[in-house]
């Protein structure tokens, strides 16, 4: 694993933190969604990006979100 570095990537895990909080979902239920594990979670709430991450999350965050791949990576949904 890499700490995160990119602007992208840094986008991404700052979104899938906010997503979480904002839908009242525990880690285990994110990573159930997402398929993967509440240690990836984790790690990615913490800014590490999981160098194993495959793209299901991405499609898995659109068809449970709503969220378009690019938009993933593009904005952030909300500042803390």
């Amino acid at each position: 694993m890499k700490n995160v570095k990119d602007e992208e990537c840094l986008v991404f895990v700052r979104n899938i933190a906010y997503l979480r909080k904002k839908n009242g979902l525990s880690k285990k239920e994110m990573a159930n969604l997402l398929g993967i594990s509440v240690y990836s979670i984790t790690k990615i709430e913490n800014g590490i990006f999981p160098k194993n991450l495959k793209a299901e999350v991405i499609y898995n965050i659109y068809k449970k979100f709503k969220i378009k791949p690019s938009e993933q990576f593009s904005q952030i949904f909300a500042e803390d």
